[in-house]
């Protein structure tokens, strides 16, 4: 009996330990992303630190790949999406990677998230659209993109 509990005390240790590090590679590629290391992101996904990574911090949450679009690093862009971080995800404020990506203006970044699944119809719930997103940028060239897509995908609904 004795031996069972010291056997369920150290395997209940090596888990939290292992979760403690699975998390500490989560919140250290959240670090590099944020700070624009693009080698350190790099090195610590190949070691399996999870690309949806989420950062909390009282009711604000922000991912990885939000937190990449915002820096408007693409390269890190592109290596969470190459290791499928979540598109769909949204922030404390119910917003998408691609809907900051249509504020930043960068259209690199919206393609890129397209690409990999993104919604171009994706909103935040308050009236908040990637359009409008884009609208706010003052890229002509953003919302031109955004407005040829969106009426791309209206015409494909309609046939």
């Amino acid at each position: 009996m004795r031996m069972t509990k010291v056997l369920t005390v150290l395997i209940c240790m090596l888990l939290t330990i292992t979760a403690t590090l699975a998390q500490d590679k989560g919140e250290q590629l959240y670090v590099a992303v944020t700070k624009n290391n693009t080698e350190a992101a790099a090195k610590l996904l190949k070691e399996g630190a999870n690309p949806n990574f989420v950062k909390e911090s009282g009711w604000m949450k922000s991912n990885v790949l939000i937190t990449a679009v915002n820096t408007q690093n693409v390269d890190v862009v592109t290596m969470l999406l190459d290791h499928k971080a979540d598109v769909h995800w949204k922030d404390g404020f119910k917003t998408s990677a691609i809907m900051y990506a249509a504020h930043s203006g960068r259209i690199d970044i919206l393609k890129l998230l397209l690409e990999h699944g993104a919604n171009i119809h994706d909103s935040d719930g308050e009236g908040n659209t990637v359009w409008t997103a884009a609208k706010e940028s003052k890229n002509g060239e953003m919302l031109a993109f955004v407005e040829a897509k969106l009426k791309e995908k209206k015409s494909l609904r309609a046939a």
